[in-house]
C-alpha cells in the first residue's frame, strides 16, 4: 500500500537542526520511497538551504570483536570539506549513517569540520544495540581518534534515537569527547524495548503494517525486538549495565539531551518524569500509559535525571503553545548535563519522536561551535564514576565492553587494545593538565571502591605507562 507523502510529513517533520542521526525506518523500509524516507530522519531538511560546500568521502573498514568472540568488520564513512588541510575538528555520528543531503551535514562542512558515521547500515544492527553494535561504535570512535586529519582534541559525538543511546553510552564509557549531543535517546533498554515496545506490539497485533493503530512504532518494532534476546530475563543485570541511566554520573564532558513530550518511540519518562503527560490522545487505548513502572529490577524504574549528579544537571522546558518554533538549543555552560524538554503536547497513536503535529525544533550549531572553540582541554573533567569504569575495563571486567584474550591484540575488543586505549585517554588528560592532578584524583576515586586493591595495582601500571607515552 502506497503511503501518502503529505500524511508522513504532517506527523513526522520537525526541524531537528544539529541532530545528525537517522531514525530506524529511514533508508530501509520497503513501504517508503526516497522522499518519504527523509521524513523519518532526525537530520534537518526543513530549513533554508545552506550554502553547499563540496566534500571528500573516504570509506574504511573497522574491525571489532563481537560478544561471542568472533571478529567482524563494518565500514565507516569519513568526510572532509574539499580542499581543507591539516587536522580538523570532527563530529562523529554513531549507529546510523549520515544523510549527505541534510542541512546539518552542510552545516558541519561550512564550519570547516570533518564528519564521520557508520556506512552501509543494516537493520540487524538495531537488534544488537547494546551488545555488538555498542562495541563496533566504540571501535569506530577509537579508529577515528587515530585517523590522520582528525583533531583528537575536538571530537563531538552527536546522535538521535538509537544513535542518541549510542552517543550517550560512548560519552559515559570513554574520555576524549569534547562534547555530546543526544536527541530523543533511549536511556533505559528494559523499559523501552522490553516493556513499552512489547505493550505497543500487543495493541498492534493482528493488523497489517499500514493499518496498525500505533503506526510508526508498529513499523519499526520488529527491528528492535531482537534486543530482548540479548538478555537472560527480567532480572539480568545487563539490562541496567547497558542502559545509560546506570552511568549517568560517569559523564565527564558537556552533554545535551533533547526530548519531546509527544514521543511514542522513546517515551520521555525514562529521561525525566517531570513532564510526562498523565493523559494521552484519544486514539490510544484508555488504559495505555507511557510512564515507567515503579517495580522494575535495580534502578530501572528511575529516570536519567534521577540518576544524574544534581549539582551537574540543568533541566529546562520549552512549551510550543501551538505555535511553530525554531530556537537555539539551550545548554548550561557550567554543568556537565543539560536536559532540554520540548513540550509539544500529549503522545498519540500517530506520533513518532514528536507529537502528531510537529511544531518545530532547535539549532545545535551554537553549542557545537562553542565546544569546538574550547577543545577537550577546557571541556573535559575528571569524575570518579568514569575513572572506575575505565579501571574496570582495564582489568577486563567491563559489563558494557567484554574483553577477549584469545584474539588478535590489534583488534578492538581485545583486552590488550582496551588497556592501550585507556592509557592513551588518561595520558591525554595528563598532558592537558598534569599527571599529579590525575594521580591524586584517581587515588581518591579508588578508595572505598569494590575492587580497591585490584584497581590500585592497575592504576600504578597505567601511571607508569602514561609517563612513557607523554615523554615520547
Amino acid at each position: 500500500m502506497k503511503m501518502n507523502k503529505v500524511f508522513f510529513r504532517t506527523i513526522l517533520c520537525v526541524a531537528f537542526t544539529g541532530t545528525l542521526a537517522v531514525s530506524a525506518v529511514a533508508k530501509s523500509n520497503p513501504l517508503l520511497d526516497e522522499d518519504e524516507q527523509s521524513v523519518f530522519t532526525l537530520q534537518n531538511e526543513n530549513q533554508a538551504e545552506p550554502q553547499k560546500r563540496e566534500f571528500e568521502r573516504e570509506i574504511f573498514d573497522v574491525d571489532y570483536v563481537k560478544n561471542d568472540g568472533t571478529i567482524d568488520a563494518r565500514p565507516v564513512a569519513f568526510y572532509r570539506p574539499k580542499g581543507a588541510e591539516g587536522d580538523l575538528p570532527l563530529v562523529f555520528v554513531p549507529h546510523y549513517p549520515l544523510d549527505e543531503k541534510s542541512g546539518d551535514f552542510q552545516m558541519c562542512l561550512n564550519n570547516g569540520w570533518a564528519c564521520a558515521a557508520p556506512y552501509d547500515f543494516q537493520n540487524e544492527y538495531n537488534g544488537v544495540l547494546g551488545t555488538d553494535n555498542l562495541v563496533f561504535n566504540n571501535a569506530a570512535l577509537h579508529a577515528l581518534r587515530h585517523k590522520e586529519g582528525v583533531d583528537a582534541e575536538r571530537i563531538i559525538i552527536s546522535g538521535g534515537s538509537a544513535g542518541g543511546y549510542t552517543a550517550l553510552m560512548l560519552g559515559e564509557l570513554q574520555m576524549g569527547a569534547a562534547g555530546v549531543v543526544a536527541n530523543s535517546p533511549v536511556t533505559n533498554l528494559y523499559f523501552n524495548f522490553h516493556i513499552h515496545f512489547l505493550k505497543c506490539d500487543e495493541i498492534n497485533r493482528g493488523f497489517d503494517i499500514p493499518e496498525r493503530p500505533i503506526l510508526i512504532q508498529g513499523m519499526i518494532s520488529a527491528l528492535f525486538r531482537p534486543n530482548n534476546d540479548c538478555f537472560s530475563g527480567d532480572d539480568d543485570p545487563k539490562w541496567e549495565a547497558l542502559s545509560p541511566i546506570s552511568m549517568a554520573r560517569a559523564i565527564s564532558s558537556p552533554t545535551v539531551i533533547n526530548h519531546f513530550t509527544g514521543d511514542i518511540l522513546v517515551p520521555i519518562d525514562q529521561v525525566t518524569k517531570k513532564y510526562t503527560y498523565d493523559e494521552h490522545e484519544d486514539d490510544l487505548p484508555q488504559d495505555f500509559t507511557a510512564r515507567m513502572g515503579d517495580d522494575y529490577p535495580g534502578n530501572l524504574s528511575r529516570s536519567f535525571e534521577e540518576m544524574c549528579d544534581p549539582n551537574e544537571l540543568s533541566l529546562s522546558v520549552y512549551r510550543a503553545e501551538g505555535k511553530p518554533f525554531l530556537i537555539d538549543m539551550p545548554y548550561a555552560a557550567d554543568k556537565l548535563v543539560s536536559i532540554n524538554v520540548y513540550d509539544d503536547g500529549k503522545t498519540g497513536a500517530k506520533a513518532s519522536h514528536t507529537a502528531r503535529v510537529a511544531l518545530g525544533g532547535y539549532r545545535s550549531e551554537p553549542f557545537l561551535q562553542e565546544i569546538m572553540a574550547k577543545s577537550l582541554k577546557e571541556t573535559e573533567r575528571l569524575v570518579p564514576e568514569k575513572i572506575l569504569l575505565m579501571l574496570e575495563r582495564y582489568c577486563g571486567e567491563s559489563k558494557q565492553l567484554p574483553a577477549h584474550v584469545e584474539v588478535d591484540d590489534a583488534i578492538y575488543g581485545s583486552l590488550t587494545l582496551y588497556r592501550q586505549e585507556i592509557v592513551e585517554e588518561l595520558a591525554r588528560y595528563a598532558a592537558n593538565h598534569s599527571l599529579k592532578e590525575l594521580d591524586e584524583f584517581v587515588q581518591t576515586a579508588i578508595v572505598g571502591s569494590e575492587n580497591e586493591t585490584k584497581y590500585a595495582e592497575a592504576w600504578e601500571t597505567i601511571k607508569s605507562q602514561i609517563q612513557v607515552v607523554n615523554k615520547q
